[in-house]
């Protein structure tokens, strides 16, 4: 009797520790949801730079039509540079009334939702009801409502003064310098443009920094003043906090995040390469050789990456591996892999997981392929261990120059033997290079401009260049060595491999012909094809000559 007792009492106070949790979750969650609330109304502390009757507009479109647009302009008083300037409708003083005035009815009529996990959409939701709920009362009209839902989605769900930036596809990076000065942004095609978006104070910009943090589930202070996060888009998120390591204020830049990748298609259309080359590639990743993509600062190689690796055949075993996930293939056996940062007080143990932790990792996953977004240190030495195995390798580097490329590689910290150069088969180099739009404006565009294979640590091949006169990607495939180990291997000549490049050239020249770039669709056709390769070239054969394209300049080369 004395034990069942002891067990009820256990379980009474079980019950009441329970039962005051569950009332400190409510009021937590009360009070988180009024802070939110406040979000809502709050005065943003930011200056919004007007457009000037002396700019001149360049280029107009929305990116939330109606309520926000972007005017690509030209600044007289900076020499005429271009400029990012964002017009957005504004509540009038009439709206505003009303907002606050939902926002009242809100705080009293608003119960804590049963979850805590995702309020801002609980309370987004909340204030449409009640935008509904009382629209005779406040007038609400169709376009008033709608302004109002606008600004209650933009600064509860998206990213407040930013949310537009967020929302342009033309956008890759949006960056702050600090406080008191313009919002850049790298536009894909006018590269880097100041805004006209302004925060006023190194305070506001410090919480702003907060609110991102906290978006990205991660914390940032004085004691851990650097943040290195994903936002919830999978979008990347660096920012410094304070002074402590940024003295001149605190800082940020989001790398956006391509829901969709390019595709080989894409990269061909765009002069970044072209069939030939793409084929040459197919064939390399199908036999499981091993290559690195060297260029500079947003010169596209993770995007070259993500778009060789559909090259890869269905049902091979994947294992991608970065410090923030940016990789995004259509194949099903794939194992996505990322860092993750630790913050460990002095004489605790950190937790952080590098990028050479889960190399190692991933060669217990038993792939064919490691995929690796960046190499920049010792992970650098396991990844090509792995390679010695026969694990196909691929990966990028930041260097200008494919010499470069190679004295990174062969010197502290990645310290990879001369001797093992020759496990990473292919080394190309993709830039941006600057061509003459205009008499005024100048276009920026990336290529290859030049791919070799690895015989030895001082012997390269090239078989590809590109050529700046011709604005042409010429190949050079009698200077491969691995085409012809490959036909050694597979019992058959170099003539029999390069029909089979051809072929698949052909076969990427008709998704091209039928205005095939999806990357989804692109992988779908590609895989189609690793299974079926002779009637899908067959097909692609036929319908380009009824289509009237000349296929002779590839079969012929």
């Amino acid at each position: 009797m004395a034990k069942f007792k002891i067990r009820k009492g256990v379980s009474r106070k079980k019950g009441l520790l329970a039962e005051k949790l569950s009332k400190l979750l409510k009021r937590r969650g009360k009070k988180r949801v009024e802070e939110i609330i406040k979000g809502i109304i709050k005065r943003e502390p930011i200056t919004i730079l007007p457009l000037k009757p002396t700019y001149t507009i360049i280029e107009t479109y929305y990116v939330y039509e109606p309520f926000a647009k972007v005017n690509i302009v030209s600044i007289p008083e900076k020499g005429g540079m271009l400029g990012y300037y964002v017009e957005e409708f504004t509540l009038s003083m009439d709206e505003q009334e009303i907002l606050e005035k939902l926002v009242d009815i809100l705080t009293e009529e608003l119960e804590p939702a049963e979850s805590i996990e995702d309020l801002k959409s609980y309370v987004a939701r909340e204030v449409i009801r009640l935008a509904n709920k009382y629209r005779s009362v406040f007038n609400l009209t169709g376009s008033r409502r709608a302004k109002i839902l606008y600004y209650v989605e933009r600064n509860l769900l998206g990213y407040g003064p930013i949310d537009p930036l967020m929302k342009d596809p033309n956008i890759e990076d949006i960056s702050c310098d600090g406080a008191a000065k313009p919002i850049y942004v790298w536009h894909k095609k006018y590269e880097s443009l100041p805004t006209n978006i302004i925060f006023n104070t190194a305070d506001h910009l410090n919480d702003f920094i907060m609110r991102l943090a906290h978006m990205a589930g991660k914390h940032v202070s004085i004691a851990f003043p650097i943040l290195d996060a994903m936002l919830p888009e999978k979008h990347r998120l660096t920012a410094t906090f304070g002074t402590e390591v940024s003295p001149r204020g605190p800082t940020f830049t989001i790398r956006k995040f391509r829901e969709k990748p390019l595709s080989p298609t894409e990269l061909i259309r765009s002069g970044v390469i072209n069939e030939l080359f793409a084929a040459y590639i197919w064939y390399m990743v199908e036999k499981r050789r091993t290559f690195m993509i060297a260029g500079g600062t947003g010169a596209g190689k993770t995007t070259l990456l993500n778009a060789f690796s559909l090259f890869i055949r269905p049902g091979m075993k994947i294992v991608t591996v970065e410090d923030t996930p940016e990789l995004n293939l259509p194949h099903e056996n794939w194992v996505q892999l990322s860092t993750r940062v630790s913050y460990a007080l002095i004489g605790q143990t950190s937790s952080e997981i590098t990028l050479y932790d889960l190399i190692k990792v991933s060669l217990r996953y038993r792939p064919d392929y490691i995929i690796v977004g960046e190499v920049r240190g010792e992970e650098a030495f396991v990844l090509f261990q792995a390679m010695a195995t026969g694990h196909g390798g691929l990966s990028t580097i930041h260097a200008e120059t494919l010499d470069y490329a190679i004295k990174r590689l062969t010197s502290p910290p990645m310290n990879i033997p001369p001797t093992y150069m020759k496990l990473m088969n292919i080394f190309m180099h993709i830039k941006r290079v600057v061509k003459p739009k205009t008499p005024t404006r100048l276009k920026v565009e990336r290529k290859v401009t030049i791919a070799q294979e690895v015989v030895d640590y001082n012997d390269f091949r090239t078989v590809m260049r590109w050529d700046p006169v011709k604005d042409a990607h010429e190949v050079y495939f009698d200077n491969s060595i691995l085409l012809r180990e490959l036909a050694e291997q597979s019992n058959t000549t170099v003539d029999d491999v390069l029909e089979d490049i051809h072929e698949r050239a052909i076969f990427l020249k008709w998704l091209i012909a039928r205005n095939i770039f999806d990357v989804w669709e692109v992988a779908r056709y590609i895989f189609k094809y690793s299974f079926d390769p002779s009637n899908m070239y067959r097909m692609a054969l036929e319908d380009l000559k009824s289509l009237g394209v000349d296929v002779e300049a590839l079969i012929k080369i």
